[in-house]
């Protein structure tokens, strides 16, 4: 084989190769900014969780500083987890999902959205809880992954402290128990936002 062939082979193996690479680097999935995740704690009422009983799941966000303008705050993947201590010495968690959800909190204000009776979630415990004799709870935690969009004249973007609180209450058969008190905690981000020309500034 002569030196042209050589080169001309050489330089097809280039281009294949070349094209491959720009190929993979194609079809690569995209990185994505990851969304602020909440993980709180709650309070507990040692209250018997019996199979059959309904357990509901309210929380309320805020927006507790300045907030010049109205911003949307999205929660998803809402989840709540209650672990029991069974009545049998072994233990088991009942599961609380709550459908993606969105609140408008107007410009300048920090109450919680949207109020203290509100549920926004339930669940009814099965029969086989605890082996279907139940068990006292012993530990709570809310998780919800949140994300702010903020009015489009807004020029510093989403700087908005954003605060989310849960509770929850028993309905067995002697009815509704009181709820919990609420357990709270805030997330001070700065988010990033293309609609208003990248990550705010100070």
């Amino acid at each position: 084989m002569n030196g042209r062939k050589r080169s001309l082979i050489a330089g097809l193996v280039i281009i294949v190769l070349l094209m491959a690479g720009l190929s993979a680097l194609w079809l690569a999935p995209h990185a994505r900014a990851q969304t602020p995740t909440f993980i709180i704690p709650g309070i507990l009422d040692s209250y018997v969780i019996h199979p059959g009983d309904t357990i509901s799941l309210g929380y309320e966000v805020a927006v507790t500083s300045l907030n010049p303008n109205p911003t949307t705050v999205s929660l998803t993947n809402t989840v709540m987890q209650l672990h029991a201590v069974c009545l049998n010495g072994s233990t088991d968690t009942l599961t609380i999902n709550v459908p993606a959800k969105s609140f408008l909190v107007p410009a300048n204000n920090n109450n919680w959205q949207p109020s203290d009776s509100t549920y926004e979630g339930q669940t009814k415990v099965p029969s086989t809880f605890c082996g279907g004799q139940g068990g006292v709870e012993d530990n709570d935690t809310f998780s919800s992954d949140e994300n702010k969009t903020c009015n489009s004249n807004s020029t510093k973007g989403c700087c908005e402290t954003v605060c989310m609180r849960h509770h929850h209450k028993h309905h067995d058969s002697t009815g509704d128990r009181t709820p919990t008190d609420f357990e709270e905690g805030c997330k001070p981000e700065k988010e990033c936002s293309t609609q208003n020309g990248g990550c705010c500034k100070n």
